[in-house]
């Protein structure tokens, strides 16, 4: 590829990105990750606050957090057409952590979250247009030595 042709495909992205932020970015859903309040969140995200509980959601995170800054999430959604995971911290002050659309035969997702406090991560998932959601406990240590 020429030098030339490269920068001119760059230049016309980034001028796409600023004239056309949200079509750059697609739906993200901002206000969820602004809300104080879980109902609220989910109303922002998903356009519903109604979710089933499901155990067909399996969660890796450890028992005791011993960096709260980066804690290891590991999430794989037992449920065919799954089209989106939310990570939500319930300790934290904006709960809503962090939210994967999935596409085509894609269950699974890995990443690491900040928690506050000792508290829930509840993950939901939306598949066929219904959520669910599953929950584990996480304490968080102090100074890094687990108690």
């Amino acid at each position: 590829m020429k030098r030339r042709t490269l920068l001119q495909a760059g230049i016309q992205v980034g001028l796409g990105a600023i004239l056309f932020p949200r079509s750059a970015i697609g739906a993200y859903p901002s206000g969820a990750f602004l809300a104080k309040e879980l109902p609220e969140a989910l109303r922002e995200a998903f356009g519903s606050a109604d979710i089933g509980e499901s155990d067909r959601i399996e969660i890796e995170a450890p028992h005791i957090a011993r960096d709260p800054g980066m804690v290891p999430v590991r999430v794989r959604s037992g449920f065919d057409n799954t089209e989106s995971i939310a990570i939500v911290v319930a300790g934290n002050e904006s709960p809503f952590t962090a939210h994967f659309r999935l596409y085509e035969a894609q269950e699974f997702v890995s990443t690491r979250v900040r928690m506050s406090a000792t508290g829930d991560l509840v993950v939901i998932v939306k598949a066929d247009g219904v959520l669910h959601a599953n929950r584990r406990p996480v304490r968080v240590g102090r100074n890094s030595c687990g108690i």
